[in-house]
């Protein structure tokens, strides 16, 4: 941070010397003979300087109304903006020019760029740039250690509990005061409130929540040359550094003892350099360019490693010591590029581009002691990770007559990724090994090898796309034209190395139909209409998740009590006909032994004997909304009428609709528009005012599914009843609830945006020194979501002898709406500038800004949220903001 101090100390002297120095000139040349001004005014470059105080006058400072400003804090500013230009008169021989331009000096987002040129011959720019991002100033968090990689909690921490509940298992409502006091009902039985308990741990841990400021800062120094080396040939070259600093939420996760998360405030130290080199010629039939670009992104922020709120501080070891994560990789890439066009005759023209990058990670991997122990299979240091990808096309322009111009495209892209395929073993995260694997036998010497292992393999995607584009364009009066084309493409997706297909839509091929009209309607009329429609369609693979886990084309332990010898998962899919889910008719008597083994239940496809604690399995009809069938239309038009030479009107309408009609599950259908009108008038030469207004929308509907497998029901649970749902009794609802039809579910997801805003522009007012500007925008933007479907509760008082619901089983609960979240905002901005002279002026703004907010979201952000992670106290954003500024501008020549 020192070296940045010593930055802005050198620039702002600079800034001093060369206002002086300027000031001086101007000074010389008024003791001169007086030249023409309008004259002064084309041939001599103007240079200006702004300085002045700006603050919050009224309201708290708010992260996001200062969210882009530069600004952290209420306190008042330095207006600072700089505007020097020298060099030759323009109508001189001297084709010396340079600038000096600075904005934005009192925050921290400033800008500076420093230009030498001669005309004609080469160009020299320096630059810098900043810009700070405020993402949060009411994020909580009870860890120590913000800025670096070690987090820690206090000495005195307690594990959250709801006492009332269970006296043992971590529970992060325990945070909530409202838990102090209460009582709860489990397995029937009232729980007595324990307040002590509650009490104690809120005392302990509740002061431990500190605030910790959110943000991100990203700054950037750049050097830039432009040769011309002859009337023909060309040389540039740029270098570039880039520095990111600052604080990030990252969720981090374990299920040591259940699944626990929290939100860590993650340090934020990342280097970015970038080379450009580049070659140029250009001639009256054929141009060239050659140009090479290099980046090296270094992450100086290694891994995270964490304290487990939801186990009592302790040393290491697994199942028991402090978590940890890797972060974003540092990489390196280098791509290398021809472009060029040929004037083949005097109707027809080629262009053409190719590409070759190559990009390469090979950052080692991030293991502690407990992830050793807990890891026992890495066979690799780091990913070795590496992909090439090669891009060509070539586009053919033929003008058939002065009415009618066509064009022809084909592009090709690999991306090519030949990282190496490896077999990692892991729990997950410091989890104790329990158990053995029926593949321990395997991996022979390999200990730690339990029953909830996980045997993964990386799959490197990989993409192969072909597009072939014809178009035309078609005048057939000299007031109207139409546009229209046709494009394909075709998709392959695939990993190379992988025992199986790896990808989900491992083909696709979508075709596109486009028309677009312009036309003037009279003289002040001009409008245009387009329409485009697109057909996706895609083969689906949803066994392609087995690529990520081998062990399921592998045989289990041959010693394994009741395993159909010789057979793999995989063969037992092939077999049966069926995918991970498993069968999808519920309990029908199938009766063979390889689905009674993999299906146990007729559930999915057991974890176990794929090798992973987690499932992998998909849901069948599940299509992700960028690899499914689709259909696309779009609608697009818009209207400019000149209604006389004061008054303008601008309007259009955009319509869009996607609609999956092939996806059971997922994103089922998407459709926006927008509708805009925009007007100018001029009243007066010196008064003008203008408005415009908008009004969006999206609608958004999904659907999915909330099954777990089959579960084997007692006696007990057979005879009670259901409440609800789709079953009558608790023994069916238990024996079908993969297959349960209650259980599927449905949102519909409305966006509402309306923005209404005006400007008035006021000039030479008093003697034509006073100038007034000002707008007024004002928006609001309404969310809802629907919900469809339901789930089952449990009847706590099942089975509990003299209750009078002791027979019912469970109970099923309706979904309901979720709340509407509502955004208004107000944006009112007011300028002044009064002249003194030609040369200096005052310049006054006034601003105020206010937001009201609701977001249900972050209710399960405060304390008794959520029982698995814990709070980070965040609030929706809501303000009243009040600036003012005041500034000095001089102009010199």
């Amino acid at each position: 941070m020192k070296f940045h101090r010593n930055v802005t100390t050198l620039r702002v002297s600079a800034v001093a010397v060369h206002s002086a120095l300027a000031l001086m000139g101007a000074a010389q040349a008024q003791t001169q003979a007086p030249l023409d001004p309008a004259l002064i005014e084309l041939t001599q470059p103007k240079s200006s300087l702004e300085i002045g105080l700006g603050g919050t006058a009224a309201g708290r400072y708010s992260a996001k109304a200062n969210e882009y400003s530069g600004l952290r804090s209420t306190h008042e500013y330095v207006i600072g903006h700089l505007d020097l230009r020298g060099g030759g008169r323009y109508d001189s021989e001297d084709a010396t020019r340079w600038s000096l331009s600075a904005s934005d000096l009192g925050t921290q987002s400033p800008e500076i760029d420093l230009s030498y040129a001669v005309q004609g011959h080469f160009r020299l720019r320096l630059g810098f740039d900043q810009i700070l991002r405020n993402a949060s100033d009411s994020y909580q968090t009870p860890y120590q250690g913000a800025g670096t990689e070690r987090f820690t909690l206090p000495a005195n921490w307690m594990v959250p509990l709801v006492p009332q509940l269970s006296a043992t298992a971590r529970d992060a409502r325990g945070l909530d005061p409202a838990v102090t006091g209460t009582s709860a009902i489990v397995g029937g039985t009232v729980r007595a409130p324990v307040p002590a308990v509650s009490n104690a741990i809120q005392a302990a841990d509740l002061p431990a929540f500190q605030k910790v400021d959110l943000f991100t800062r990203r700054a950037r120094y750049g050097v830039g040359f432009d040769q011309q080396i002859d009337t023909n040939w060309s040389l540039s070259a740029g270098i570039t550094h880039e520095h990111k600093d600052g604080l990030k939420a990252t969720p981090v996760h374990t299920s040591v003892t259940g699944d626990a998360a929290a939100v860590l405030p993650a340090p934020i130290d990342q280097d970015d350099d970038q080379l450009h080199l580049g070659l140029a010629y250009t001639g009256a039939q054929f141009q060239l360019a050659v140009d090479y670009e290099g980046s090296s992104f270094r992450n100086n922020v290694h891994n995270l490693i964490w304290d487990y709120w939801s186990s009592a501080p302790v040393a290491s070891g697994p199942g028991t010591g402090p978590g940890s994560t890797s972060t974003p990789p540092s990489n390196l890439f280098n791509k290398l590029s021809l472009s060029g066009a040929y004037q083949v005759a005097d109707a027809t023209k080629l262009v053409g581009n190719i590409a070759y990058s190559r990009g390469t990670q090979n950052d080692p991997y991030v293991q502690d002691a407990s992830s050793v122990a807990t890891s026992p299979v890495v066979p690799v240091s780091s990913a070795h990770a590496e992909v090439v990808t090669e891009t060509a096309s070539l586009k053919a322009l033929h003008k058939v007559s002065n009415d009618l111009r066509l064009a022809a495209t084909y592009k090709y892209e690999l991306r090519d990724n030949r990282t190496p395929v490896n077999t990692y073993v892991y729990n997950d995260n410091n989890s104790t090994p329990t158990g053995t694997s029926p593949f321990a036998y395997l991996f022979p010497g390999v200990t730690g090898l339990g029953t909830l292992i996980n045997i993964n393999a990386n799959t490197p995607y990989s993409k192969r796309a072909n597009q072939i584009a014809l178009e035309g364009d078609y005048k057939f009066t000299p007031e109207q034209h139409v546009k229209g084309g046709w494009q394909t493409l075709k998709t392959d997706r695939y990993c190379t190395g992988s025992w199986i297909n790896c990808a989900d839509a491992p083909h696709s091929t979508e075709n596109t139909l486009n028309g677009d009209w312009f036309g003037n309607l009279g003289e002040t009329v001009s409008a245009r209409f387009g329409v485009s429609t697109a057909r996706r369609k895609v083969t689906y693979d949803e066994n392609a998740f087995l690529a990520v886990v081998p062990m399921a084309g592998r045989t289990l332990d041959p010693t394994t009590a009741g395993y159909p010898a010789g057979t793999t998962a995989y063969d037992a899919l092939l077999a049966l006909g069926l995918t991970g889910y498993g069968p999808v008719s519920g309990r029908l008597p199938l009766g063979d032994a390889l689905t009674a083994f993999y299906f146990p239940n007729n559930s999915a496809l057991r974890q176990l004997y794929y090798g992973n604690h987690n499932r992998f399995s998909e849901l069948i009809g599940l299509r992700r909304y960028n690899q499914a069938n689709r259909q696309r239309d779009k609608l697009q038009s818009s209207v400019d009428w000149q209604a006389s030479e004061r008054l303008t009107l601008q309007s259009g309408v955009e319509f869009s609709d996607d609609r999956y009609t092939d996806s059971v599950y997922g994103l089922k259908r998407m459709n926006s528009w927008a509708v805009n009108l925009d007007g100018h008038y001029a009243v007066a030469e010196d008064l003008s005012v203008g408005l415009f207004g908008s009004y969006e929308g999206r609608r958004v509907r999904t659907a999915g599914n909330t099954y777990v497998d089959n579960a084997a029901p007692t006696a007990a649970q057979a005879a009670q009843t259901v409440v609800g749902g789709c079953y009558a009794n608790n023994g069916d609802r238990l024996n079908n609830q993969k297959i349960d039809p209650c259980l599927n579910w449905a949102t519909r997801t409305v966006d509402l945006t309306a923005t209404v805003g005006a400007n008035l522009t006021v000039s030479k007012l008093m003697a034509g020194k006073l100038d007034l500007s000002g707008s007024a925008v004002y928006s609001q933007a309404r969310m809802g979501v629907g919900v469809s479907g339901g789930a089952y509760v449990a009847n706590p008082y099942a089975g509990v002898a003299g209750n009078p619901t002791s027979t019912i089983g469970a109970y099923y609960i309706p979904a309901t709406a979720l709340p509407v979240d509502v955004v208004k905002s107000l944006d009112l901005r007011i300028g002044a500038v009064y002249r003194f002279n030609e040369l200096q002026a005052v310049h006054a703004v006034y601003g105020y800004q206010r937001l009201a907010s609701s977001d249900w979201s972050l209710q399960g952000q405060q304390p008794g949220g959520s029982q698995q992670f814990l709070p980070t106290y965040e609030q929706v954003s809501n303000y009243k903001v009040t600036s003012i500024g005041l500034a000095y501008v001089v102009s010199f020549r």
